[in-house]
């Protein structure tokens, strides 16, 4: 955990909502100027103003699958990690409910050997199992259209939700067993946000590059991957692991590791904001080898016009 955290007496009502508003200004903006507007692809405020170790309260209006009765409230706070790119954790975003009711989800489903984006690609990502949950529509989850639109509330500027390209992918659900890992990557490809809940309570999300300011960094992949060969979870980036009984180990590496629980959630933004359209390649992050059973779930947020640029 980030030290000398400051909660701020800020409240936010998260609406279960994704309204899709009018998307004129936005359109017009992008083909006069032929690139995305500054501005747009980071966290709206009162996150945009969220200073690293400092905290907002929040609570959302959850709705359970497995119960009628009204929408449970449920408290959490959204702690900033890093400016480059913008990481922010949530804490107790999930309740333990909601957590079983997701693994529940994926096995009831079935699950398969995941793959990545490049079909057949087994070898990017080990020793784990996905399922794939509709995140609206028929065949759908009461509770994971709720997420969709309580972290699309949160962590979506107006004019990116207004925007017709805008989509949310199904939700992705992940079994890694021991040893299980996914090599560095950057989620990219129209992907401008990337929320993924810490099911089991197991972590192992690492950026190496986030908040790195020793000069510019290359400008593709392969540039980027050599940059962090010798790179180091816990002493270089921003490590986001499990908690752990280990204190004085992570004590000393407070600085570049973040613990999370079960029911937490990091989201972080793959884009830069200042009117490139471009990827920022700090956000590049893996799914570190893990020596205990880890369920994580994905969603992505798509705004598909950025495939344009």
């Amino acid at each position: 955990m980030m030290s000398h955290r400051r909660i701020l007496s800020l409240w936010l009502f998260i609406y279960s909502s994704f309204i899709i508003k009018d998307a004129a200004a936005f359109s017009t903006t992008v083909k006069q100027q032929t690139v995305i507007p500054p501005g747009i692809l980071g966290p709206p405020e009162p996150l945009k103003s969220l200073e690293v170790g400092h905290t907002l309260n929040a609570f959302r209006l959850a709705v359970d699958d497995d119960d009628d009765s009204d929408p449970q409230k449920v408290d959490f706070s959204i702690e900033r990690v890093a400016n480059s790119p913008n990481i922010f954790i949530l804490r107790n975003f999930l309740t333990a409910s909601e957590c079983k009711q997701i693994q529940a989800l994926a096995e009831d489903g079935g699950m398969k050997t995941a793959e990545t984006i490049t079909k057949g690609d087994t070898s990017s990502r080990k020793n784990c199992s996905v399922a794939w949950i509709p995140s609206s529509g028929p065949g759908g989850s009461s509770l994971v259209s709720g997420l969709v639109a309580s972290t699309a509330n949160i962590f979506l500027s107006d004019m990116v939700k207004s925007h017709p390209s805008v989509c949310v992918e199904d939700m992705q659900i992940l079994k890694y067993d021991v040893g299980g890992e996914f090599v560095h990557h950057q989620d990219g490809d129209a992907r401008v946000l990337t929320v993924i809940h810490y099911i089991n309570g197991v972590g192992g999300t690492w950026f190496p590059l986030a908040d790195r300011n020793d000069g510019d960094l290359p400008k593709n992949k392969a540039g980027v991957m050599k940059l962090v060969e010798n790179f180091e979870p816990g002493k270089h980036g921003i490590f986001v692991k499990g908690d752990s009984s280990n204190s004085e180990q992570e004590e000393s590496n407070s600085k570049y590791t973040v613990l999370v629980n079960k029911g937490d959630a990091v989201a972080f933004y793959n884009y830069k904001d200042e009117g490139s359209a471009q990827l920022d390649w700090t956000a590049l992050h893996c799914g570190s080898p893990t020596d205990e059973t880890k369920w994580i779930a994905n969603h992505w947020y798509r705004l598909n016009e950025l495939s344009n640029y």
